[in-house]
């Protein structure tokens, strides 16, 4: 079964992204997204049955460093940056409307 995405599904994405393009822009968008999920259509047909996973290049094992909490230093530095502060947290604008539920 081949799962295709519809070019009204990629716009709806894209609207739910905040994303704008032209339509020039919108149609190579689409195309990219046709393109990468025939890719992954083509690597869901290899025969993997008896394949073990690896997830390193090299048998050994990978180092480990020892995991020990630490107290970040640099949320001054980082707060002098910002646009607008309010304390010690950032203001960001309102990005999600709250619906109002029909009565």
């Amino acid at each position: 079964m081949r799962a295709r995405v519809s070019f009204e599904e990629v716009r709806k994405i894209a609207h739910l992204a905040k994303l704008s393009f032209s339509e020039e822009e919108f149609f190579r968008f689409f195309q990219d997204i046709s393109d990468i999920i025939a890719h992954f259509e083509k690597l869901n047909e290899l025969q993997l049955e008896g394949v073990s996973p690896t997830s390193h290049i090299s048998w050994s094992d990978p180092p480990m460093n020892t995991d020990e909490p630490v107290e970040w230093q640099g949320s001054d530095l980082v707060l002098q940056y910002a646009p607008r502060v309010e304390g010690r947290y950032f203001i960001v604008p309102k990005v999600v409307e709250k619906e109002e539920k029909p009565s």
